[in-house]
């Protein structure tokens, strides 16, 4: 029995070590990289449903050819992802991209950037910082990290960053989002970072060395949208206006609670005698379609179905949704911008097509199909790497709608003077144009 529990002892010991030691790996060796690189191009050719949408597939056999001859010396975890990445991107869908694996971040765990970024006409702004203390004033301009230019920074990421339909105005906002975490993948994870900025107002670039965050701290709020994020509901008192926010449609397993919520505020709205509607989606990537199909429900003004075909477990959504009894007639103003993406941009299709109200913003960053499904996640089996595929396209019930982007029918831009100021410049637009409905 001792010698059992001494064996057990021993491989548990054993485990820990070669886990830990992993870890602390992030330099691989040429015939690791290559046989890393052939499961990839493997998963990519037999996996993914279109690979070829948006990228013939001669450049994609030119590129994987091209690429695996490099592979011909010891690489470390960064190269190596800034050569899959780019390949992942020119598939232009936003469910298929590679990620560092986390084992990658817990060498170096408090090495993250730690400041918020948020991307207006080309520039860097400093939103905030994952740290308890700002060290950088909330409106800087950031022009360097680390000796480079943060235009070069911007130009590097783009080419590594999915988005459907190789959409700008998605793949801007993922990298507004996810810059910390995107700038390691590409970068590394460099013990310091020295910025140079212009503080809100200056003309007279600063410079300055930053403490860098640690990696659960930033990644749990990166990832904020995945963990129930709070609906939104108020009604604007003398405006006879009501704006509900939907930060998200993931949902999964607590449907009840968003229809619960839907039909209380749909309620409230038709008590009230409410005949205005500004529905903010702007900052959504998506979820569960039969969150989405719920809100869908109340805004449509007759039953329309939501997917084009019978979708597995959704297959319930291809038939009309039927009308719940307090659902809107009013007027309705969607405010979108790039960050709308996969069931969401089945959403708004779903709107644009079939007149239902009036879109305000920018240019969405999906439209009526994205490619999803299950078990579309694998790790390459030397360096970890993690490449998301989607396997199925999920196209909504729609016809001749453009594959790029949902356009808005008010175009609107948040400017650096607007970010200052705190002006919400997507809600003033819609309530003008209520304004302007109601004389």
């Amino acid at each position: 029995m001792k010698n059992r529990i001494k064996l057990i002892f021993n491989l548990l010991l054993v485990f820990v070590i070669n886990t830990t030691l992993l870890a602390q790996t992030n330099s691989f060796s040429p015939e690791a990289l290559q046989e890393d690189f052939l499961q990839f191009r493997d998963i990519l050719e037999n996996e993914h449903c279109c690979l070829y949408e948006y990228t013939p597939k001669y450049i994609f056999d030119s590129l994987f050819d091209a690429h695996f001859m490099l592979l011909n010396h010891e690489m470390e975890r960064d190269e190596f992802f800034n050569m899959l990445a780019p390949i992942t991107a020119k598939i232009g869908c936003m469910h298929t991209a590679t990620w560092m694996p986390g084992r990658f971040f817990v060498t170096k765990p408090d090495k993250i950037f730690p400041l918020k970024l948020k991307l207006i006409n080309g520039k860097a702004i400093v939103t905030g910082s994952y740290l308890d203390s700002e060290e950088i004033p909330r409106g800087s301009i950031l022009q360097e990290i680390n000796g480079e230019s943060f235009r070069s920074i911007l130009a590097q990421l783009r080419k590594t960053t999915s988005g459907d339909a190789l959409n700008p105005y998605f793949i801007n906002a993922q990298l507004s989002q996810r810059f910390p975490l995107f700038y390691s993948s590409c970068y590394g994870l460099p013990d310091e970072y020295i910025i140079n900025y212009l503080p809100p107002g200056s003309t007279v670039p600063e410079v300055r060395q930053l403490i860098p965050a640690n990696y659960d701290t930033v990644n749990d709020q990166v990832l904020f949208h995945f963990h129930n994020p709070p609906l939104g509901f108020k009604i604007l008192e003398g405006k006879d206006a009501a704006l509900m926010t939907i930060p998200s449609f993931i949902y999964y397993d607590r449907v009840d609670y968003f229809r619960n919520f839907m039909d209380s505020c749909f309620t409230l709205i038709h008590t009230k005698g409410i005949n205005n509607l500004i529905l903010d989606v702007r900052g959504n990537t998506g979820g569960d379609p039969f969150c989405s199909s719920i809100l869908l429900s109340y805004l449509q003004t007759e039953e329309v179905p939501y997917f084009s075909e019978p979708y597995g477990r959704y297959q319930p959504l291809s038939e009309p949704l039927p009308l719940p009894e307090n659902h809107f007639n009013g007027n309705l103003y969607t405010l979108i911008d790039g960050s709308c993406g996969s069931t969401n941009g089945h959403f708004c299709a779903l709107l644009k097509y079939h007149h239902f109200g009036k879109f305000i913003g920018t240019p969405s960053g999906a439209t009526y199909k994205c490619n999803a499904g299950r078990n579309t996640e694998l790790r390459l089996s030397n360096t970890q790497m993690i490449i998301t595929f989607g396997r199925t396209t999920y196209a909504a019930a729609v016809k001749n709608m453009d594959t790029s982007a949902i356009l808005p029918d008010i175009q609107v831009e948040e400017t650096y003077e607007d970010f200052l100021t705190g002006k919400d410049v997507f809600v003033e637009t819609a309530l003008k144009e209520i304004n302007s409905h109601t004389k």
